[in-house]
């Protein structure tokens, strides 16, 4: 998640994959949390 608190790519859609993987990160560890 790092690479999303200071903006390395300078491409917009490359942020945006990465902001897309860290969020379904976060979606996983909860699902899992849960069963």
């Amino acid at each position: 998640f790092r690479r999303l608190v200071v903006r390395y790519e300078r491409r917009a859609d490359i942020h945006l994959a990465f902001a897309t993987l860290a969020a379904a990160l976060v979606c996983l560890s909860q699902i899992k949390r849960f069963c």
